[in-house]
C-alpha cells in the first residue's frame, strides 16, 4: 500500500503549495488511504476535515467587512489596513487564503475518491457513502468558488493525480472564468442528486444539503452573469495565458442572467414557508425581532445553510463597548449609516423621506430616546438592529439600559484608549441580546452562509436584467421589504431604477455578510464606493451627549481602490512555483 504521505507529496505539487506548508499532519495522515477509508470514525474525521477549510467570518479578523465601505475595524492587525491604504501585493497579501482553499480542494478530492471503500459506513447506515461523497463535492466546488471571487480565473485540478504524476501533468495554466463556473455548477448539479433536498435529522444540521448545493449555484451564476464578467471589454482584453488564451469573454450574453435567475428561483420554489418572521407579544408581526433573530435563532426557517461557530462568542466581545466589558472596535462607516431607509421607506435624500441631520431629540420613540440625535430617529427597523450610535442603549437585554458614551470623553469614547471605534458606531448585528459579555456568558449561534431573502434578491436582480417587466421582480424585492417593516417598492420604476433599488436593498438587507466587498466588484463601481475618503462622526471631540461638536461628519480614513485592486493578487510564491501561472492585471 502507498503511504498517504507519498500521495501527498504529488498531490502537493498540483496545487502548487510548498511541502513545508501542505505537509501539516492531520491524525489520520500516519495511516495509510486504505486503513483511512476502512474504517467508519476515520472516514468521519475526514469528512470533518473537508468541512474545516470553510471560512468563519464570525472571527473579525477574518471578516472582510472592514476592507468594504460598510466598516472600519479599528485594530491594527487587520488585514483591511493594509488594503484600504494600498500597502500590500502578491508577497504582502492580508487575506490570503489561496493555498488554504485548495488543501480543502484537496481533502474533498481524496474523500470522493475513497469514500466508497468503506463497508463499515455503509453497514451502519446505508446510503451514507453517496451522501457524504456529494457533500464533499459540494464542498470542493464551494471552494472553488471562493477562490473564484477572490482571485479571479483559477487552476482547475485534475479529479483525480496519479501517485506517479509527473510535474508538467500537475503544473497547469489558468482557467478561463467561464471555464471555471461551467465546471463548478456541473459539479453542484452532480453532487445535488444524491443529496437530500432538505436536512431534517438534527444532528445533521451544518451539513450540505441539496437546498444548499442549489444556492451555491445561484450564488456562482449570478456572479457570472454581473458586468465584470459579462461583456467586460475593456479591462481585460489582454488577460491571457501565455498561449494567448483568453481568461474572460468580452462578449455579452443575456442568457447568463437567465441561468442565473432560474437558478434562484428554484430554491425559492423549495421554501414555499417564505421568510422567518416574528410575533411580539400582543401577536403583531415584529420586523425588529424578525430580522435581528434571522441570525440568532439557529436552524430557523429562513436558513439554507448555517454551520456552527466558534467565532460568534468572539464577535460579540469585539462589538460591546467598553462600558458593557467588551473591546469596542467594529466599527461602521457614515456611508452605510447613511444607506438605511427611513421607517416610511425613503432614502435619506429623498423628497418626504423626514429626514433631520442635526439637533437632539426632545421625546422618546419606539426605537429610540430624548437626547439621541436626530439623523437616528425615524429610521427604518433594520438599521436598529445593526447599528449602535452615541447615547443608545447595548443590546442585551440585562443590562442596565446606560446610554453608550461614544463622545471622546465618554466611557467608550476614544480618549484614554486604543480600542475604541474610529466612526462613533458600533455594529451590533449578529450579537445574541442574550450574550452578557460584562460575565462572560454567550448563546450558542451559527454563521449562516445562505439564507432566503439572498436568494429574493438574486432572483430579482437576475430577473430586472433578463425580463425587467416580469411582475416577480418587484413581488420579491418587496417580499424583503415588508419583512424589514418598511414600505413596498413605488410603481412604475425603469429598469435602471429598479437596478439601482434592488441594489440598495442588498446592502442593507446583507449588510456585513461579507457581500457588499464582491457586489460592488462584480457590478463594476468599486472605485467609485470603495476608494475616497470614509466617514463618521468626530469621535475626537465630544464631552456629554449634548456636545454637538462629537455630531459632525469628520473623514476617519482615506481609502485606496484602483482598477488592480478588483483581484486579490496570485501568490508571488505561486508564480515562481508554476511557470505557467499568468498573474493577475495591474499586479
Amino acid at each position: 500500500m502507498k503511504k498517504i504521505t507519498i500521495f501527498l507529496l504529488f498531490i502537493a505539487s498540483s496545487m502548487n503549495i510548498s511541502c513545508e506548508d501542505f505537509l501539516d499532519k492531520q491524525p489520520d495522515d500516519m495511516l495509510t488511504i486504505d486503513a483511512v477509508f476502512t474504517t467508519r470514525l476515520e472516514v468521519e474525521k475526514y469528512l470533518a476535515n473537508v468541512y474545516s477549510y470553510l471560512p468563519d467570518p464570525a472571527d473579525p479578523y477574518a471578516n472582510f467587512t472592514p476592507v468594504s465601505d460598510e466598516g472600519d475595524f479599528v485594530w491594527t492587525s487587520i488585514g483591511a489596513n493594509a488594503i484600504n491604504t494600498g500597502n500590500w501585493g502578491p508577497t504582502s497579501i492580508p487575506y490570503d487564503r489561496y493555498s488554504y482553499y485548495y488543501k480543502g480542494i484537496r481533502a474533498a478530492t481524496v474523500y470522493i475518491n475513497s469514500v466508497e471503500k468503506c463497508v463499515e459506513c455503509e453497514g451502519v447506515t446505508p446510503g451514507i457513502n453517496l451522501r457524504t461523497k456529494a457533500e464533499a463535492r459540494a464542498l470542493r466546488a464551494y471552494y472553488y468558488f471562493l477562490l473564484l471571487r477572490q482571485y479571479g480565473p483559477i487552476v482547475l485540478l485534475p479529479t483525480i493525480i496519479p501517485v506517479d504524476a509527473s510535474n508538467a501533468e500537475t503544473t497547469k495554466p489558468r482557467n478561463s472564468y467561464d471555464e471555471c463556473v461551467k465546471y463548478i455548477v456541473d459539479e453542484l448539479d452532480l453532487a445535488s442528486k444524491d443529496l437530500p433536498t432538505v436536512t431534517t435529522n438534527v444532528i445533521d444540521y451544518g451539513r450540505v444539503d441539496k437546498r444548499t448545493a442549489m444556492a451555491m449555484k445561484a450564488r456562482v451564476l449570478l456572479y457570472a452573469a454581473s458586468p465584470l464578467f459579462n461583456g467586460n471589454n475593456q479591462d481585460f482584453a489582454d488577460f491571457k495565458n501565455a498561449d494567448g488564451k483568453a481568461l474572460i469573454t468580452n462578449a455579452f450574453d443575456i442568457n447568463k442572467w437567465k441561468l442565473a435567475a432560474d437558478a434562484a428561483k428554484a430554491v425559492i420554489d423549495l421554501m414555499p414557508n417564505g421568510l422567518y418572521k416574528k410575533m411580539d407579544a400582543s401577536g403583531n408581526f415584529d420586523p425588529f425581532a424578525s430580522y435581528r433573530d434571522v441570525f440568532i435563532d439557529r436552524w430557523n426557517t429562513e436558513i439554507i445553510w448555517a454551520r456552527p461557530s466558534s467565532g460568534t462568542n468572539n464577535w460579540t466581545v469585539h462589538a460591546a463597548p467598553r462600558q458593557m466589558k467588551g473591546w469596542n472596535g467594529l466599527g461602521v462607516t457614515q456611508q452605510m449609516v447613511d444607506a438605511y431607509h427611513m421607517a416610511n421607506g425613503k432614502r435619506i435624500d429623498e423628497a418626504g423621506s423626514g429626514y433631520v441631520e442635526t439637533g437632539l431629540s426632545s421625546t422618546d420613540t419606539k426605537y429610540t430616546k430624548a437626547l439621541d440625535w436626530n439623523m437616528y430617529l425615524n429610521r427604518e427597523p433594520r438599521f436598529y438592529v445593526s447599528i449602535l450610535y452615541n447615547h443608545d442603549t447595548w443590546v442585551f437585554t440585562g443590562a442596565s439600559g446606560t446610554p453608550i458614551q461614544l463622545y471622546a470623553t465618554g466611557a467608550s469614547g476614544k480618549n484614554g484608549s486604543h480600542d475604541h471605534t474610529e466612526s462613533g458606531y458600533l455594529l451590533t448585528k449578529f450579537v445574541s441580546p442574550n450574550s452578557d459579555v460584562p460575565n462572560n456568558r454567550y448563546t450558542t449561534q451559527s454563521w449562516v452562509y445562505f439564507r432566503l431573502a439572498e436568494m429574493y434578491l438574486n432572483y430579482a436582480e437576475a430577473l430586472n436584467e433578463y425580463s425587467p417587466t416580469n411582475a416577480d421582480v418587484y413581488k420579491y424585492v418587496n417580499l424583503v421589504r415588508e419583512r424589514a417593516g418598511i414600505p413596498v417598492l413605488p410603481t412604475g420604476l425603469s429598469q435602471a431604477d429598479m437596478r439601482e433599488r434592488i441594489r440598495h436593498e442588498r446592502r442593507i438587507e446583507l449588510a456585513f455578510e461579507e457581500h457588499r466587498l464582491f457586489d460592488v466588484r462584480r457590478w463594476k463601481i468599486a472605485e467609485s464606493t470603495q476608494g475616497g475618503p470614509m466617514y463618521g462622526m468626530n469621535v475626537s471631540k465630544g464631552t456629554s451627549f449634548t456636545d454637538t461638536e462629537f455630531y459632525q461628519r469628520t473623514v476617519f480614513e482615506t481609502r485606496v481602490f484602483e482598477k488592480k485592486h478588483y483581484f486579490w493578487p496570485i501568490p508571488q510564491s505561486e508564480i515562481d512555483r508554476n511557470k505557467q501561472m499568468i498573474q493577475n492585471p495591474g499586479w
